[in-house]
């Protein structure tokens, strides 16, 4: 299975790792783990949990755990999977899809 991130998720990408290296005490974790779920997906083909939306396109998202951040995920044909967002699971709501 393919994974490619979306336009939106490769900014938050970019967003969240300049600032996890500025004030972690594991600059690497937050890149090293977001790089470990892609091989997952890739590997393997989890998807995570089905998260809800009104929109009419399924979406699924995956918990990093030790960075405590959901990559969210939407699977196209001929095995792709498109990140659309990356989002803190600290926050009280998902991300608008």
């Amino acid at each position: 299975m393919n994974v490619e991130l979306s336009d939106r998720a490769h900014q938050e990408m970019q967003r969240i790792n300049a600032a996890w290296r500025e004030q972690a005490d594991f600059p690497e974790l937050f890149l090293d783990e977001l790089l470990e779920t892609v091989k997952l997906i890739e590997t393997t083909g989890v998807l995570g949990t089905p998260y809800q939306l009104k929109a009419k396109r399924r979406v699924t998202r995956l918990l990093m755990e030790k960075c405590e951040y959901h990559v969210y995920l939407v699977r196209q044909p001929e095995d792709l999977v498109v990140v659309v967002s990356i989002w803190s699971a600290r926050r009280k709501r998902g991300p608008k899809l």
